[in-house]
């Protein structure tokens, strides 16, 4: 069997589940957040729990399944590191910054609009200290949802010779 379609399989399966939720919490949190602070919480908890258990393992496969794919003997330039495309290079560069910025930043956000929210009575008004937490937590993961759009952009376009 050709090594090459199951790494690309699999690293296409990695992107879809493993990031393909992350497009949804925008919307999620809008929602809690037009609900009050019950909500809200509850969301925040959630979004925490699914990066836990799927965003952050599906990103590392997709990172995986994406080296297993550069060094397989079907590209030209494989396990030659002064041959691989500078494309290839920025969208992998790319996808490690916004990795440890998903991880190191965006998830300690979480945990602060999780405080927030936990100190706060439950009622329809958030409070006052998470309202700046949340607008950073739409501004930063808006960023990586382009992040994630850019890098796929990359990838395909970049493989087709488009660059």
């Amino acid at each position: 069997m050709d090594t090459y379609r199951i790494f690309l399989f699999l690293h296409i399966l990695a992107v879809v589940l493993g990031l393909g939720v992350t497009f949804a919490y925008p919307f999620l949190q809008a929602t809690a957040e037009r609900s009050g602070t019950a909500a809200t919480l509850f969301a925040h908890r959630a979004i925490l729990r699914i990066e836990t258990v799927l965003v952050y393992p599906g990103a590392a496969l997709t990172f995986l399944f994406g080296l297993a794919l550069m060094f397989n003997d079907y590209n030209s330039w494989a396990g030659e590191a002064s041959e691989i495309p500078m494309w290839l290079n920025i969208a992998m560069l790319w996808f490690i910054v916004a990795f440890a910025v998903a991880i190191f930043y965006q998830r300690r956000n979480i945990q602060a609009a999780i405080g927030a929210l936990e100190a706060a009575p439950a009622g329809p008004t958030l409070p006052d200290a998470y309202i700046p937490i949340g607008k950073r937590i739409q501004m930063v993961g808006g960023l990586l949802g382009l992040s994630i759009i850019a890098i796929a952009f990359l990838m395909v376009w970049g493989r087709e010779g488009g660059f």
